[in-house]
């Protein structure tokens, strides 16, 4: 965690001072102060010093002094080593390839470079010189144990292209047609030959000279270091002197700034538009040709000095006080609260400040803004910027790596995965560094463990009880009228669900909220029926989320309601304390129905494992709710024909309740027999209260509720209202207006048939569940399932996300005998 603190370097701390820190992602180090409290370890953001350029300060005109160490390793990893050899020629075409190698022709035979296949990232091709031809191989690839492998024939393979190239450069590559070494490697081109940035035969002191013609920082040009023709070197003006930089190379690659390119044209491009130091780009290409044009006096020129990154002047923040307005371009311009990055306070017009905000730089005054980070120990008490390393289950090693002596710090635990590597130069060093963290870690680990212990006997979680105040953990209480707080919820595991029926539980969900999770038996993550937590009130009912079952595909199919938001209302009946869930007899407020579903066809019915042939498909349909409405029917097998089967099968379910019904298809292979088969084809899962009738289609999903392309039923849909153990023979195209009248979040709530001025805001939450609102997609999943809330409604952290698995939203109807199908849109 990044944290801005006035006195962390000031703090009392167990120890104090300077590692390395290594990059995670791209194997680099950079330095940081490091300060060791009793419970954390925190590091100065800013890096203290920086090796972008070159291994310390070099002396004046003592370029064959350079680290060699410097050049080399730049975090690449193994299976990346290919990119910096020079046989290696990225991503370029054939033709170019054999142009390269014919070019080098006098060479002989063996001339060879590597190349992107081009076909697919990853792959590679061999191109090579033989008998004055150029030929093509390319290089296989096989996934072996979870690891990549290279290879040209079966027999030898290798872990990386790096080793697969390194190994034929000592031996010979046969096949039927040639015996060759590949023994030469094709130089890279060298685009920056011409350029006119770029002067072959210019050393330092004249470097110097023709920069000294220009008086605007910016000029620069690149040339061969004086003791190394293999080294280049970048001189540029920078703030009225000439600084020279030795630029890192490895192999074919540049480094700079910790950015890798692949030529010098890459750099030049790159930092034109891009500040190299001190907010300064390339500006001026200066040569011999053109230095006319900014002739000065001999004289004027001072001397230059080979300078590092270093040594520079260090970015600071800055957050503005109040908003300023420069008076023409080359000011800077930024509004109040804005954060500047403060790139020089030196050798400006009139003392003011140069900084960069919102891509642009600029001069601005100092007063105006106040700096947020500390550079370089000058006293100021201003603050620094800092990350913190929680020392709390963590574990502490020793690391050896990259000549250097390491300290791995990892986090524990599915939620800690975040690993840290600091070292120093010597092994003293790390030693006292070890000891004082790994002692730290542990103190803070156990410290951690009695803080839980003591909230477990106080049945409270202490920092996040601070933060939340909405709910009190608690268990359940069969005196909760009396004795329990409107605040405390109950949380229960689906063992104890149906014990704690009896003793109030339906009332208790009125009153107070609930959760049901899963019994810690389930080690294999599989699930319980949901259905009989919703129907008793509970609120939260949690579900394994990472297992595609029966649970999950009903959970996501009840869920659909309410315009897919999450959140449904409780029906007017689950709040009557007289209601039994096992009792129809007990229910008030429902509208009951009668609901007619005819199966008529499909189309594109498969399995997921094609290769056994043509299915021969059947349709489960079942209604889900309460026990006395559950109620299931199964058409015929099709022979053979998942393209286009018919059934013309009706089914008729008396429905008492369906404000808590879910209709469910299921489709699967009549073919299949055994346990080790999958008959599985397709489902659905829909809200009853939601339905409309007609000529639908009903789009299939997978066993993950994802939808299937062009998979879907063709269904007719009948919905009539039943009065009295009849029904009044008219048929409800659009009847969930009714089927949702009796939920409400005001008041006592307003039964079917009864329906007041009160509702009017409900029905426009609930109403257009799936005639205005069902081709919206649903939300990311959750492994909550929130289906009634103490205020009459419910909530679901929202459901997985998918196109059309909702019922069309076109009335169907009969003409002339025949019914339209309706296509499902596509997002």
């Amino acid at each position: 965690m990044m944290v801005y603190d006035q006195d962390i370097l000031s703090k009392d701390s167990v120890k104090r001072g300077m590692m390395y820190l290594r990059d995670n992602t791209h194997y680099t180090w950079t330095r940081h102060v490091f300060v060791l409290f009793d419970d954390r370890l925190c590091y100065v953001t800013n890096p203290v010093d920086s090796d972008a350029l070159t291994k310390g300060k070099e002396d004046i005109g003592d370029e064959d002094q350079q680290d060699e160490s410097a050049l080399k390793g730049f975090g690449i990893r193994p299976e990346e080593m290919h990119v910096t050899e020079e046989w290696y020629h990225g991503n370029i075409e054939r033709k170019i390839a054999e142009k390269r190698l014919m070019e080098h022709k006098e060479k002989g035979d063996g001339v060879f470079l590597v190349r992107d296949g081009g076909t697919f990232i990853g792959n590679y091709t061999v191109s090579f010189l033989q008998e004055g031809h150029v030929h093509h191989i390319r290089i296989e690839t096989q996934i072996i144990k979870g690891e990549k492998r290279f290879y040209f024939f079966e027999h030898k393979q290798m872990d990386t292209l790096y080793e697969l190239i390194s190994y034929y450069t000592k031996h010979y590559l046969s096949t039927s047609k040639f015996h060759t070494h590949l023994n030469t490697a094709c130089p890279q081109p060298q685009p920056h030959l011409g350029e006119s940035w770029f002067s072959a035969k210019v050393d330092k002191n004249r470097a110097e000279e023709l920069l000294s013609t220009i008086n605007e920082d910016g000029a620069y040009l690149l040339r061969y270091s004086t003791t190394d023709p293999n080294v280049f070197v970048l001189s540029l003006r920078v703030e009225g002197e000439i600084w020279h930089y030795r630029l890192k190379r490895d192999g074919r690659i540049f480094v700079v700034n910790q950015t890798v390119f692949e030529n010098l044209n890459r750099v030049v491009e790159y930092y034109q538009t891009h500040e190299f130091v001190s907010g300064v780009t390339l500006r001026f290409p200066v040569n011999e040709k053109n230095v006319g044009q900014f002739a000065q006096a001999a004289n004027n020129f001072s001397p230059g000095f080979y300078k590092d990154l270093a040594d520079l002047e260090k970015e600071t923040e800055a957050i503005a006080l109040q908003a300023y307005s420069g008076p023409d371009s080359s000011y800077l311009s930024f509004p109040a609260n804005a954060v500047i990055t403060v790139v020089s306070k030196k050798n400006n017009l009139n003392n003011m400040w140069k900084g960069r905000y919102d891509n642009s730089t600029g001069l601005f005054p100092p007063e105006m803004v106040k700096e947020l980070t500390n550079n370089g120990g000058n006293g100021s008490n201003e603050a620094v910027s800092h990350f913190t390393i929680e020392l709390a289950n963590t574990i502490v090693e020793k690391w050896e790596g990259d000549n250097k002596y390491g300290i791995r710090i990892a986090g524990t635990g599915q939620w800690n995965s975040m690993e840290w590597i600091i070292a120093s130069d010597d092994d003293k060093e790390r030693g006292e560094w070890y000891s004082n963290i790994k002692e730290k870690a542990t103190q803070a680990t156990n410290q951690k463990f009695i803080n839980i212990k003591k909230e477990k006997t106080q049945n409270i979680a202490v920092e996040l009880s601070n933060l939340v105040v909405y709910c009190q953990a608690s268990g359940f209480n069969p005196n909760f009228v009396e004795e329990s707080k409107f605040y405390e919820m109950c949380s229960l595991s689906e063992t104890k669900h149906e014990k704690l029926i009896e003793k109030g539980l339906l009332l208790y969900n009125n009153r107070h909220l609930s959760r049901v999770y899963p019994q810690a038996s389930r080690i294999t993550s599989t699930n319980y029926f949901p259905w009989p937590m919703w129907n008793t009130g509970c609120h939260m009912v949690a579900l394994n989320y990472q297992t595609a079952d029966l649970s999950m595909q009903v959970n996501q199919g009840k869920f659909q309601a309410n315009g897919r938001c999450g959140y449904i209302l409780k029906p007017a009946y689950l709040k009557d304390e007289n209601f039994r869930i096992d009792n129809p007899e007990t229910v008030v407020g429902n509208f009951p129905i009668l609901l007619k579903v005819e199966i008529i066809g499909g189309r594109q019915l498969s399995r997921n494992d094609k290769s056994k042939g043509i299915c021969s498909p059947f349709v489960d349909v079942e209604i889900i709710g309460m026990e006395f409405d559950r109620k299931s029917y199964r058409t015929t097998s099709v022979s053979s024909n998942g393209l286009n089967p018919v059934w013309k099968q009706s089914f008729v379910f008396e429905i008492i309740c369906p404000e808590v019904a879910l209709l469910k298809f299921y489709v699967e292979d009549g073919d299949f027999i055994g346990a080790k088969s999958d008959p599985f084809i397709g489902q659905a899962v829909y809200p009853v209260d939601c339905l409309r009738g007609g000529y639908r289609s009903v789009p299939l999903l997978n066993q993950s509720a994802e939808p299937q392309e062009l998979s879907a039923l063709l269904i007719h849909v009948e919905i009539e209202h039943k009065k009295n153990g009849g029904t009044n023979g008219s048929k409800i195209l659009q009847p969930h207006t009714d089927l949702q009248a009796g939920r409400t979040i005001h008041g006592s709530g307003t039964y079917a048939g009864k329906p007041e001025k009160l509702l009017t805001k409900t029905e426009s939450i609930t109403s257009n569940n799936f005639s205005s609102s069902m081709d919206s997609p649903t939300r990311s999943p959750s492994v909550y399932s929130f289906s009634s809330t103490s205020r009459k409604a419910s909530y679901q952290p929202s459901t997985t996300s998918s196109n059309d698995t909702g019922f069309s939203q076109e009335n169907g109807a009969k003409k002339n005998g025949k019914s339209k199908w309706w296509q499902r849109k596509k997002s």
